[in-house]
């Protein structure tokens, strides 16, 4: 594998690139987080729910694919 920045980490045997690594680790970030705000926002009387909220649709929005038209 060639890596346009000469980044290059050994996983497992594997030479895989960094910025991969750094992907898959900022999405299953985002999946715990996302995990957390649905377990927050199911238990009953919970302050401050409005921010559980937000960062549930921030991370959804981040997820979430860009959309764009074709011509």
């Amino acid at each position: 594998m060639s890596d346009l920045n000469g980044l290059q980490w050994k996983v497992l045997g594997w030479e895989v690139s960094k910025n991969l690594i750094v992907f898959i680790f900022q999405i299953v970030l985002v999946y715990v987080v996302v995990g957390t705000c649905l377990f927050n926002l199911t238990t009953d009387n919970l302050p401050y729910k409005e921010l559980w909220i937000a960062l549930l649709s921030s991370c959804v929005g981040y997820l979430l694919p860009n959309p764009s038209l074709k011509s």
